[in-house]
Formats: C-alpha cells, sequence, structure tokens
C-alpha cells in the first residue's frame, strides 16, 4: 500500500497505471450496487490516497442526486447532500461532460448557488467528476485532496477522470440490475398475496359461522354459570374466540377490503392529524417524531380514512420497534414510479431508528401472519400493502439491521393530484 501510494509522486508511474487499469476492468464485472460502491471508494481512499471520496448518483423517482456512499472526514448528513436537476452544478457537467477542478475554476464555482457553494466546501470536495452514459449524467463522484496534502498533478487528474469516466457504465449496469431485481420480487410478492388473499377469504367464511355459534353457546352458559371459578374461566374463553374474531376481521379485510370512498386529501394536514394521534404514545415510549415536508401541500385523491390507518400502522410498528425509545422522522416530497414514470406521485417516507429488520425476512414482511413482534397477528403490514395497491401507489420497505446507521424506512408512494412548492 505504501508502495503504491508513493507511485503518487512518479505520475503516470507503471505500477500505478496498471494498478488503476486493471481496477478498471474489474468494475464491469460486478453488479451489485452496493459492492461495486464499496470497492470503487475503497480503492479511491486508499490506492489514490485522497483525502475523501463522495459518490452522489442519480434517484429515478426524484430525479435528484443523493448520497450513495462517502468515505473520508466528518460524514455529513444524507438528507444534505443533495444535488437537483436543475442545479447549475449539474447544468454545468452536463453541458460540458468533463471533470471540474473546483481550485482551478473559481469563476465557475462562483456561479453556483450558495447552498451548492456550502455543500462543495463542506464536503472539502476538488475534483468532481460526472458518471455519464449516453449524454446523461447519472451520477458525480466528488473527491478531495490528497491524504498527504500536496496538490494534484495535471496527469493524476486525467488518470482518475478516466477511470471515473469508465466505471459510469458499470453503475449504469447496476443500477439497472437493482432495478430489475425490484420489480420481479414485486411481481412475485404481487402474484404470492392475491393467492394468499383468496385462500384467507374462504378460510375467514368457514371459520366465522361456528365461531358465531360457539360464542352464543358460551354467553349462555356464562350467564347459567354461579360458581365463580368457572365463571372467570368462561370469561377468558370468550376472550379468546373474541380474539379469532378480530384475526378474521383482519383476514377479510385484506381479502375483501372496503370500497374506497376517495376525496380530495392534503396530505400535510393529513399526517399532521396522525402526529397528533400518536402523540401520546409516542411520549410513553420515549419516542420523538419529526415531519419535514419539502412541498407546500401534497394533494391526491384518496380515502383519508384508509390513508391514515396506512400512516397510523406505519408509525405504531416503528414505535415497537424502539423498544428503548428512539426518533421517527417523516419527510413528504414528490417521486415517480417504476409503474408510471411519466405521472408524478406525493411520497411519504417513514424512517426510524430501531434495530433494522433482517434481509431474509424483509421478503416476507408484507405476508400475512408473518411478523417480528412477539405479540401481534402480522396483518397490519398486508392491510397497508392491499390499501395502498388500490389507491395505485406503491409501498416499499428497507432496512439496516445492525449498525450505527441502523433503522427501517417505509416509502409509500401516491399518485399525485397536484402537488406546488
Amino acid at each position: 500500500m505504501r508502495q503504491l501510494r508513493r507511485l503518487w509522486t512518479r505520475p503516470g508511474g507503471p505500477d500505478f497505471k496498471r494498478a488503476l487499469t486493471e481496477f478498471s476492468r474489474s468494475l464491469t464485472l460486478i453488479v451489485d450496487l452496493d459492492q461495486l460502491l464499496e470497492n470503487l471508494v475503497g480503492k479511491l481512499y486508499e490506492i489514490a490516497a485522497v483525502s475523501r471520496v463522495a459518490i452522489l448518483l442519480r434517484d429515478p423517482e426524484t430525479n435528484r442526486f443523493t448520497l450513495a456512499d462517502y468515505r473520508g472526514g466528518e460524514r455529513i448528513p444524507a438528507e444534505r447532500a443533495v444535488f437537483y436537476a436543475e442545479d447549475k452544478l449539474v447544468q454545468w457537467l452536463t453541458v460540458n461532460e468533463t471533470t471540474l477542478v473546483v481550485p482551478e475554476e473559481p469563476g465557475v464555482v462562483s456561479f453556483f448557488s450558495d447552498r451548492e457553494q456550502q455543500l462543495i466546501a463542506g464536503l472539502g470536495i476538488e475534483i468532481i467528476v460526472p458518471l455519464i452514459v449516453m449524454n446523461h449524467v447519472n451520477g458525480m463522484v466528488l473527491l478531495g485532496g490528497k491524504q498527504a496534502g500536496e496538490p494534484f498533478t495535471r496527469e493524476e487528474r486525467e488518470l482518475l477522470t478516466t477511470l471515473l469516466s469508465q466505471s459510469a457504465l458499470a453503475f449504469e449496469n447496476a443500477m439497472l440490475y437493482k432495478e430489475q431485481k425490484s420489480r420481479l420480487r414485486k411481481m412475485f410478492r404481487a402474484d404470492r398475496l392475491a393467492s394468499i388473499g383468496q385462500i384467507a377469504a374462504g378460510a375467514a367464511h368457514e371459520i366465522r359461522n361456528p365461531l358465531t355459534s360457539m360464542r352464543s353457546t358460551i354467553q349462555y352458559l356464562h350467564k347459567k354459570q354461579t360458581d365463580p371459578e368457572q365463571s372467570e374461566m368462561l370469561t377468558e374463553v370468550l376472550s379468546e374466540v373474541d380474539r379469532i374474531d378480530e384475526i378474521i376481521q383482519g383476514m377479510l379485510s385484506f381479502a375483501k377490503p372496503a370500497k374506497l370512498q376517495k376525496e380530495e386529501i392534503d396530505l400535510v394536514r393529513l399526517i399532521q392529524q396522525v402526529e397528533k394521534l400518536i402523540a401520546s404514545t409516542a411520549r410513553k415510549n420515549g419516542v420523538t417524531i419529526e415531519f419535514r415536508q419539502e412541498e407546500a401541500e401534497g394533494l391526491v385523491d384518496a380515502d383519508p380514512s384508509q390513508i391514515k390507518q396506512v400512516f397510523l400502522n406505519i408509525i405504531l410498528n416503528a414505535i415497537q420497534a424502539l423498544e428503548n425509545g428512539g426518533h421517527i422522522g417523516i419527510m413528504l416530497d414528490r417521486a415517480r414510479s417504476e409503474k408510471q414514470p411519466d405521472r408524478e406521485y406525493c411520497r411519504i417516507r417513514f424512517r426510524d431508528n430501531g434495530p433494522g429488520i433482517p434481509d431474509d425476512k424483509l421478503d416476507q414482511i408484507f405476508d400475512p401472519f408473518f411478523t417480528t413482534k412477539k405479540e401481534g397477528t402480522g396483518l397490519g403490514l398486508s392491510i397497508c400493502y392491499g390499501i395502498v395497491q388500490r389507491h395505485d401507489g406503491e409501498i416499499e420497505i428497507n432496512s439496516i439491521c445492525g449498525g450505527e446507521h441502523s433503522g427501517t424506512t417505509v416509502s409509500v408512494l401516491l399518485p399525485g393530484h397536484r402537488l406546488a412548492l
């Protein structure tokens, strides 16, 4: 490693060139996005001795460039490390299709907005390399100076630019692979839940009829009972029968949901109402809830009671996951869906800093009767899934299990009626 780092003092050294060339070739063999990010950031930080590396990729849902990976120095919050398609930096990279060397282009940087300049300065960035595929900027790599403090030579910059330009196609392929996996997972989930729904409807009908007869008989015996101990036993049996009835009602809600009563609703107001309803429960459990919005309003045509049920269920699940207290962040912004990319959606994200959900359980999280809780029917998220689907929307869960960045994010997309900034 020391030898590779010393080669920076010998621009164009054959060993350094060979290391970059071999690494560049290996990038094309990596299809997993996370692995690609880890490899590229690690090599830039270690072999090239760059003081910090930040990779921002374009989010196809929002058309924003968000932080995908970062190494070196104090980590900036991901929600602040964002560039928008209309930002002057993105426009400059799109038009010029070349690397921006920040110290050598003060006139260009001064043209950027104050927010852009503060973000570049805050990250300590000296070089910005666009990731361009088919004349479109799909991401950017931001590099700090050398770890030793000396400036980059022209040949060093050219070598890095060449490497990173070649990695653009690797990132494009990895992102397409990830999107394809996501589509297939959603298709399999929809088919699986449809089959389970048919079974649940039939089972609920067959169970409810004899259960009603059982409850009537137990109530009759309970009224006739004079022995306190036996009366208490019958009361407990009635309680269990009622619990079974609640489960059956949940099955019916999943399999044969109530008809939608749509009207124009403002999601900002609806979320604020949900916050008030849940505030007492959150305080008792030592959980803080913060709502942040990028939109002044988010109007959708939806059934307010059913969407409120979805939001309440998601937040209650998050509170239960935060056994020792914690934080839940709610964010409203705009996004685009894979189902209808030409239509604008309202996206509501619920992010908790809990322990997260293991990867092997994420694919089952919407299945009826699957639960990670000690108590619960496992029908809540199944019902939420059905409600969102009937609104022609999408619901997705992403989670990081363990570590300082652990937590779960539930994203709900609803077709936007009208969005105003």
